[in-house]
């Protein structure tokens, strides 16, 4: 399966790097995260079913599935032939925000 990254995916990649690198003063930490996530996403390629579905734990139906990387969860939908990263999310932060409110 082909792999997609969302705008707000991509930024919360960079946000999560800076955070650890900037704010945490950490950069080994930093790339460490990041080197994980990464590799977390891709291998939705080979497996993209594997995440748990939102529904499990929403009274409402929805496509969104997440797999959990070190701290975060990597939430995704999937298309056809392609699994689209739509956000990535520290376990702490109110996921249903980030998904559904705009």
């Amino acid at each position: 399966m082909r792999i997609t990254l969302s705008k707000e995916a991509r930024n919360d990649l960079l946000s999560i790097r800076d955070y650890i690198r900037d704010d945490l003063l950490n950069p080994d930490a930093a790339q460490q995260t990041i080197a994980a996530l990464k590799k977390g996403v891709q291998g939705l390629s080979s497996f993209p079913e594997r995440g748990t579905s939102l529904d499990t734990i929403l009274p409402i139906h929805t496509d969104f599935r997440f797999v959990l990387c070190k701290s975060y969860r990597i939430f995704y939908v999937c298309n056809h032939d392609t699994v689209e990263v739509v956000r990535i999310l520290h376990n702490l932060q109110d996921y249903m925000r980030a998904l559904f409110i705009k």
